[in-house]
């Protein structure tokens, strides 16, 4: 890797390290809520904003960011 190449940090959401390096401008950055602390979130009306409402910001692939983000429209219907 490259010093203009940046890591995919989604694995710190998945749990499982990301092979993907690449060109910073081949990734975006996302907020991102660690599943045990949506219930309490929600329950607090989605209050807060990152660092203090506990989610984590990531720069990732724009492939893992849909994923990331699939993931949680899922859990979001789950709730309805």
């Amino acid at each position: 890797m490259s010093a203009a190449e940046v890591r995919c940090e989604c694995g710190q959401a998945t749990g499982v390290r990301c092979d993907w390096t690449g060109k910073k401008s081949e990734t975006t950055v996302v907020d991102w809520m660690p599943e045990y602390l949506r219930d309490s979130h929600r329950a607090a009306g989605n209050s807060g904003s990152y660092p203090a409402n506990g989610s984590l910001r990531l720069r990732v692939q724009d492939a893992c960011a849909d994923r990331l983000s699939d993931e949680s429209d899922d859990d979001e219907e789950e709730q309805s």
